[in-house]
């Protein structure tokens, strides 16, 4: 009689296993995963992530007089990386911050009458802190807009810590006749800024989704030096003539071209959104 009794009582439970187990998955459940596994990832309401950059930075220094075309300024072209954190909303906007390592220089050419200029150059502390914005133009992969064209716009705070960074001095002599001789002086004194300066930054960027969690981006950016970091100041004199000063300043504007890979270490991804970006077609 306790045998009866006992399978009686396990009835109910063995008829909702047999239940639960040939009862189809939910259709939500089933786009959802299906989403995942072709995409890596629903539509993104939200995510942090971080970020390393390195990239090609080309700049030019301000030179405001060329004493009779002796002197000037050349293009330098280095290498720079950065780390950066930032926050995208609903993949159409984003900002970011971080640290940037990329001198500034003052580079000098002297013509001396030879077949190869002089050179001198010289950098700043190549410490920078980087605010930028960001907006997606257009998406090239539809509603998840995890690939596209972004217009970013920032702008780089470079700390002034001071000091010297170096003299140089050239002297010559010129015939002018037999009992006249020219003495041909060119010195320089290259000084660090002791205030902050800045560098505003407008630029283009492709993004592309490697991944739920990895973004791959490859960017131009143009840079616009608002205060120089590091100055050049020169003196030509002659025998003959009045000394005349140039000044050679370095405001770190020019080009940077580089690539960015993104993680993201924190996404949020609502279900109800996934399914109203997806259609009817992911159903059938």
């Amino acid at each position: 009689m306790l045998f009866f009794l006992a399978v009686f009582a396990a009835l109910p439970t063995m008829g909702q296993q047999v239940s639960d187990y040939y009862r189809l998955p939910d259709h939500n459940q089933v786009q959802y995963n299906r989403l995942v596994t072709r995409y890596g990832g629903a539509y993104i309401k939200d995510r942090w992530y971080v970020s390393l950059t390195g990239f090609v930075r080309a700049d030019k220094a301000l030179l405001d007089n060329s004493i009779g075309g002796m002197v000037g300024a050349r293009r330098v072209v280095r290498p720079g990386w950065g780390a950066l954190l930032g926050w995208a909303y609903k993949e159409k906007w984003a900002v970011e911050a971080g640290y940037v390592q990329s001198p500034a220089h003052t580079s000098l050419s002297v013509d001396r009458g030879r077949v190869v200029p002089s050179l001198f150059q010289y950098a700043n502390d190549q410490h920078s802190f980087v605010l930028r914005g960001k907006r997606l133009l257009f998406s090239t992969s539809g509603p998840w807009r995890r690939s596209g064209f972004w217009l970013t716009a920032g702008v780089w705070l470079v700390p002034g810590k001071g000091g010297n960074r170096g003299e140089l001095s050239l002297a010559e002599y010129a015939y002018r006749s037999r009992e006249k001789v020219d003495t041909l002086r060119l010195s320089g004194e290259t000084q660090l800024s002791n205030t902050p300066s800045a560098i505003a930054e407008l630029g283009a960027e492709y993004s592309v989704r490697l991944s739920n969690r990895f973004d791959l981006g490859i960017s131009a950016r143009k840079l616009w030096g608002l205060g120089s970091s590091i100055d050049t100041d020169l003196s030509y004199s002659t025998t003959s003539k009045p000394t005349q000063y140039a000044q050679l300043r370095g405001l770190g504007s020019g080009m940077t071209y580089g690539m960015t890979l993104r993680y993201s270490i924190a996404l949020k991804q609502p279900l109800s959104n996934v399914l109203k970006n997806t259609g009817s077609r992911l159903g059938k």
